[in-house]
């Protein structure tokens, strides 16, 4: 029986959850940017981010404010990998 390193199992699950440095990156710059209360992020696939609120204003703002947010997170990364922000409402 052969054994698999810790950070060999750990970057397969990473990348089986979409969970790469983009997300991260994201997770440590989304309240700065967005500014908006109450908003979190919930997922990232293919250049999506899902974000919820339980706040419908807050959902229209983000919805308005959708080009500027991405362009503003897309600096940080340094590509342009982030394309569209979804939200819903819990």
């Amino acid at each position: 029986m052969s054994w698999t390193s810790s950070r060999k199992v750990i970057g397969l699950l990473r990348k089986q959850l979409g969970l790469d440095d983009v997300f991260f990156t994201l997770e440590r710059v989304w309240d700065k940017e967005v500014g908006v209360e109450g908003v979190e992020i919930t997922g990232y696939k293919n250049g999506t981010i899902f974000a919820q609120t339980q706040s419908s204003v807050a959902n229209y703002e983000l919805i308005i404010r959708k080009k500027e947010i991405v362009k503003k997170l897309n600096q940080y990364i340094g590509t342009p990998k982030i394309k569209n922000i979804k939200v819903s409402i819990k």
